[in-house]
């Protein structure tokens, strides 16, 4: 959870925090405090030998002394310090770690069990996969954990994380205050009272993951007992079925009825809120019963209802109204909310209710950024690449929480497409785009639905001339940048289309399909320029396409054995007929491998029938539709074009079928 901060230092990652320039301010004013700041200042220079003699002469004065928290902090610098000069230092520090083990009294001893743990798990996570692969050996003595699997290391880990908090009685009696040198002190350390609440929740880090999933037995715990999400009362008294002894989550489950069983009769119960609320995210992630939501919703009301005045019951209200708005974005936006069981609206009212009663807690701080989510404006366009000159076409607007739109077409020229494509400065390049001249604006209105859900709707955009264009939408008049929602839909209009196999083309007319020969077109190659840090344009062959239409693109090739290579280019093409021009953005990738046996030898072309089957082999079929977005129940009118290879020429011809064509549609 965000607000907490209290934590053993039982994990490398976390020990490391340690090293920063402010953590004297954590240590209190013991005999130590010089000899500490000496270390942290050999540190920061570098001199790391230096730096560990100074932390073995505190461990041994603190040795001297029985000071159990500066003993355990010079043990955990020794630890990072080591592994910055020594080879093979996490095994040697875990084998120092348990050699402390064997002399260390209590409480002392619990925390190095735990700390002992996050060692090995953390060698088991830099080591994980090579050790998955190792087998299983049985009455075999392993000294050395290098030599260990997977089961080995989970079995251990598991030992060390249980042994840390058996003597539950002392644990429970014991406040952390005394180890504040070791702790990573936050503002809510009221949810980890004792030295129990500390070790018990990093044990469960571990005993909540799914590392042991890989290797599970057919007989694996599965959480599909529904009494898992019981009232808290009724938890910590049931007994779950099992028969995996390894099984991680299962144990998870033991040391959260012992958590919540300790905490049951607390005067104060924010510590027995958080570890239950924890429970319950728990088995919302990994259970498998039936109607698991459901439970879950109902277990999360019983902790807000039973804890209604108590700042710590607002993150279950938070979770609800969570849980409750992913739901209902789960449906289908078709469905109204009156229809729904849950709606963004119940979310959004259950928001509101814990933000106006516990601003300050952790729920409260969730709550208010769900609410911004919910109320959060969007918008977007959609429409076809190409649109037909002298056409009315159809955009697609996806909305949110908008009722109305402002939009402008802007006409894309050489020198406004140059801009926007250098212009690398988001802030920048908005103000530039909202800043241009425009051809056409008009404001839209949008079906209202106050659902707080993204919808769409289809608009009309009036027919234009050959060009290319941007479709500018903004739901402040004004298109000013201020939390207001700008969208920008690039677009063409032509009547120039073309189809490809591999580098053979065909330039079409979009309208009817018939060829455009006598098109002219311009191959340009698309590279990157890491010295001008943007994408750049050369110029390659100019290409006319013939009274087919077709055209095709020779490539520089190299030989590679028994193969022939066509070098990687990334192709765009500018196609123009008549006064008609198509330079898409998107570009065409050459490269491909290809045999140099030509599968024309296994037919006899000679052969009448074989020269047809051979067509028949090569022919292909292209479907054009009018349209990409339909709306249910409507028309869909298409055309198709069919090629062939010649047998003798191996160039691409119009396919002549006698035969009836069956289209599918899927």
């Amino acid at each position: 959870m965000p607000l907490k901060n209290i934590h053993v230092l039982c994990v490398l990652t976390i020990l490391f925090l340690f090293f920063s320039t402010n953590s004297s301010a954590q240590i209190k004013n013991t005999n130590y405090t010089i000899q500490w700041k000496k270390v942290e200042d050999l540190v920061n220079k570098g001199l790391t030998k230096s730096a560990l003699e100074e932390v073995s002469k505190i461990y041994e004065a603190a040795k001297r002394s029985k000071n159990d928290p500066q003993i355990i902090r010079a043990l955990i610098y020794q630890v990072n310090l080591k592994q910055n000069i020594e080879e093979d230092a996490n095994v040697k520090s875990i084998i120092n770690i348990e050699k402390e083990i064997t002399t260390a009294a209590q409480p002392a001893k619990s925390i190095l069990l735990s700390i002992s743990a996050g060692m090995y798990l953390n060698f088991f996570q830099q080591n994980r996969w090579k050790l998955y692969d190792r087998s299983k050996t049985y009455n075999f003595i392993k000294e050395d954990i290098e030599t260990w699997n997977a089961d080995d290391f989970h079995k251990k880990i598991g030992e060390l994380y249980l042994a840390s908090i058996k003597p539950e009685k002392l644990l429970q009696q014991t406040k952390p205050d005394q180890f504040d040198p070791i702790l990573i002190k936050g503002n809510v350390r009221y949810l980890r009272p004792t030295l129990y609440d500390l070790l018990a929740h990093q044990a469960l880090e571990y005993f909540k993951s799914s590392e042991r999933d890989i290797s599970k037995p057919a007989y694996a715990f599965e959480n599909n007992d529904e009494k898992a999400f019981a009232p808290a009362t009724e938890f910590v008294a049931h007994k779950f079925i099992n028969k995996d002894s390894a099984s991680l989550h299962y144990k998870a489950l033991l040391i959260y009825q012992k958590l919540l069983q300790f905490h049951t009769a607390d005067a104060k119960p924010a510590a027995l809120i958080d570890a239950d609320i924890d429970r319950l995210e728990f088995l919302k992630q990994y259970g498998v019963m039936n109607n698991k939501d459901e439970w879950y919703i109902k277990a999360l009301q019983n902790i807000a209802s039973g804890f209604a005045n108590n700042p710590a019951s607002a993150q279950a209200g938070y979770l609800i109204a969570q849980e409750i708005f992913n739901k209902a974005n789960e449906v289908d936006k078709t469905f109204s909310d009156s229809s729904l069981k849950y709606s963004i609206r119940q979310a959004k009212e259950i928001a509101e209710t814990i933000v106006k009663k516990f601003p300050a807690s952790e729920g409260g701080i969730n709550a208010k950024n769900l609410l911004t989510q919910i109320l959060r404006k969007a918008l977007d366009l959609t429409s076809e690449k190409v649109n037909i000159p002298g056409h009315p076409f159809r955009t697609l607007v996806t909305y949110k929480n908008i009722s109305e739109i402002n939009l402008r077409i802007i006409e894309v020229t050489p020198e406004f497409k140059s801009l926007i494509d250098h212009d690398n400065d988001n802030d920048k390049l908005w103000k530039t785009l909202t800043a241009q001249k425009f051809i056409r604006s008009w404001k839209q209105q949008l079906p209202v639905i106050n659902d707080f859900k993204e919808h769409s709707a289809e608009i009309k955009i009036d027919a234009l001339s050959v060009g290319q264009y941007a479709l500018l939408a903004s739901a402040a008049s004004d298109f000013n940048l201020n939390k207001n929602p700008l969208v920008i839909h690039y677009f063409h209009v032509s009547d120039i289309s073309f189809i490809n196999d591999g580098l053979e083309y065909f330039v079409l007319h979009r309208q009817t399909g018939k060829p455009l020969p006598g098109a002219k077109v311009q191959v340009w190659n698309q590279q990157y320029d890491y010295k001008l840090n943007r994408t750049i344009l050369n110029k390659q062959e100019l290409l006319t396409t013939d009274k087919n239409g077709y055209f095709t693109i020779t490539e520089k090739r190299k030989n590679e054995k028994e193969k022939i290579q066509i070098e990687n280019r990334a192709i765009r093409l500018e196609i123009s007929y008549q006064r008609d021009r198509l330079f898409l953005d998107d570009y065409q990738n050459s490269y491909r491998y290809y045999n140099n046996v030509d599968d024309a030898d296994e037919y006899d072309l000679n052969n009448a029938k074989h020269v047809k089957d051979y067509e028949k082999e090569k022919a292909k079929i292209f479907l054009f539709t009018d349209r990409s977005i339909y709306r249910p129940g409507q028309l869909i009118y298409f055309k198709g074009i069919g090629i062939t290879q010649h047998y003798k020429t191996k160039k691409h011809q119009i396919l002549i079928n006698k035969d009836s064509i069956t289209v599918e549609l899927k």
